[in-house]
């Protein structure tokens, strides 16, 4: 037998074998982005520029949506679920006796029921990909999806209240109240829904502290995370 035949009939034969045992391609997850931030640090600005940027980038890409407050709307919409319901969900909880009462009368599903729509939500939307999920632990509640990219946004108190008093016209001191109440806020509802610390650094890919970083570094800051994640997922 031609020793020279044989080898070359062998490595064909595994070659065809490997390539039959080979896992078929498997589109690499779509990319997403959550934003966890302190009040007045830029959160929703940040979003705005980076949709901006992801989407007038290249023609013809799937165009990038923001979900933040409008993430309640989503979930009853989804649900079939009454517009009202969202006053019953601020980014914390609702009073416990306020939800009480609500469940005794009717008027809406539990309190944990419908946040625990909210998050699932936020899962169907992170794995449908190219949107940015601002607050509402978006970060927690998408654990374990590939594909994302979490961002957290800080900045010293000072700093954040003299935005809002300039913004809104209030004292200094009414603005870091106010700002204070509202961190306080998140870090409740995050504690309350996911067990967790808002203010985790691990919990992130990104912290930024915008008063260091302007928003226009920090949006070339995470798109060139987010590109750089999708060519190794590639």
């Amino acid at each position: 037998m031609n020793a020279h035949l044989t080898l070359e009939r062998a490595e064909g034969f595994f070659n065809a074998e490997w390539r039959e045992s080979r896992s078929p391609w498997v589109k690499p997850p779509a990319p997403f982005i959550t934003i966890s931030r302190e009040c007045c640090s830029g959160g929703s600005r940040l979003a705005q520029l980076l949709a901006e940027k992801f989407n007038g980038s290249v023609a013809g890409q799937e165009e990038w949506s923001i979900f933040g407050g409008n993430i309640i709307n989503q979930m009853l919409l989804t649900n079939h679920l009454p517009e009202g319901l969202a006053r019953f969900l601020p980014e914390d909880k609702v009073p416990e006796v306020n939800a009480t009462i609500g469940e005794m009368v009717g008027l809406h599903p539990s309190l944990w029921e419908l946040v625990r729509k909210a998050n699932e939500t936020m899962r169907q939307l992170a794995y449908r990909g190219h949107v940015i999920l601002v607050g509402r632990g978006a970060n927690f509640a998408t654990t374990g999806i590939a594909g994302g990219i979490h961002v957290r946004l800080v900045a010293p108190p000072l700093y954040r209240a003299r935005y809002y008093a300039q913004r809104f016209g209030v004292s200094e001191t009414d603005a870091l109240l106010h700002n204070a109440k509202c961190d306080a806020a998140r870090r409740r509802y995050v504690a309350a829904h996911f067990n967790s610390s808002v203010e985790s650094p691990a919990a992130y890919d990104l912290v930024i502290n915008t008063a260091q970083v302007p928003l226009t570094e920090a949006v070339q800051l995470v798109a060139t995370h987010v590109q750089s994640h999708a060519s190794v997922a590639a």
